[in-house]
């Protein structure tokens, strides 16, 4: 029988190893399907098989291999949820935030390079821009039922498979690792923005990976945090297809100097300060 009582650095192996079999299998599954799944319903399906393939089956094999023979999703915190009011409460919570986060994200989008990095910018530019375009292309749908295939494709499963590793595996395992649990909730925020290789994204998508952290710290459950990363991502899905909202538009930071703007940022982030603490709550970060 396999003997899962790792070493700190074992552990650590152990989830990069994961990490990377699931990164190769799907560079490998989607190198053998892509030319057959280029529309529709079947592009869909092929994004939700290069989340679970990244994300989600190196999450289950990491915690099996780490978990010291706890079931895979009890260690990831699955098995319990919160109160239904927590899961409304973080619904708001992500609403509330959305403003800040949108005016956080121009101010990354237009951030200059000094001249002797701009060689390094070109190249952060260039990649946001496949990026982006791949983007569009995923979000393009008419009608709703392709709506609702771009929030199982792009919202629901992304923020499963992407919880199941980055919170239920890496946190968890940077938690009990470093003494200090902030440091590891912000490391691992870290981690999450870095490795969706966007530089435009990379300050509003550390800032989700640590609310993301946080709630699921002071819950325990894995399902709060999906529940608000599955409402972050749904919300720029809904803002394409009912609003027509262009995710490749240059961003316009002087539409922020607006009395609306400013007024929507600060009632937001008031409420996500009093939401703020009846879903965080203090007990949990006291220690």
């Amino acid at each position: 029988m396999f003997n899962r009582e790792l070493s700190p650095l074992g552990k650590l192996l152990a989830i990069i190893l994961c990490l990377c079999f699931g990164f190769m299998l799907n560079t490998l599954a989607i190198g053998l399907l892509y030319g057959y799944m280029q529309d529709g319903v079947a592009y869909k399906l092929l994004l939700v098989l290069s989340s679970v393939l990244s994300f989600g089956l190196p999450a289950l094999l990491a915690a099996w291999f780490i978990g010291n023979g706890e079931s895979q999703f009890r260690f990831l915190g699955m098995t319990e949820s919160p109160k239904f009011t927590k899961y409304l409460l973080a619904f708001v919570f992500m609403l509330a935030i959305m403003p800040a986060i949108e005016f956080i994200s121009s101010l990354n989008a237009c951030y200059s390079f000094p001249d002797a990095l701009k060689g390094l910018e070109e190249y952060f530019r260039n990649t946001d821009s496949r990026a982006i375009q791949a983007t569009q292309r995923a979000l393009a749908t008419d009608g709703y039922g392709g709506y609702l295939l771009n929030l199982i494709a792009l919202a629901i499963t992304p923020a499963i498979c992407e919880e199941m590793f980055f919170r239920g595996v890496l946190q968890k395992y940077l938690c009990g690792t470093i003494k200090s649990k902030h440091i590891a909730i912000l490391l691992t925020a870290i981690i999450f923005s870095a490795i969706h290789m966007q530089f435009s994204g990379l300050l509003p998508r550390f800032i989700l990976g640590a609310v993301l952290g946080y709630l699921f710290y002071s819950s325990g459950s894995l399902w709060l945090s999906i529940v608000a990363h599955a409402t972050n991502n749904a919300l720029v899905v809904s803002a394409v297809f009912f609003f027509d909202a262009d995710v490749s538009a240059t961003p316009d930071l002087s539409a922020y100097t607006n009395v609306w703007w400013i007024v929507a940022i600060v009632i937001g982030l008031a409420i996500a300060v009093l939401v703020g603490r009846q879903i965080f709550g203090r007990n949990r970060f006291d220690k």
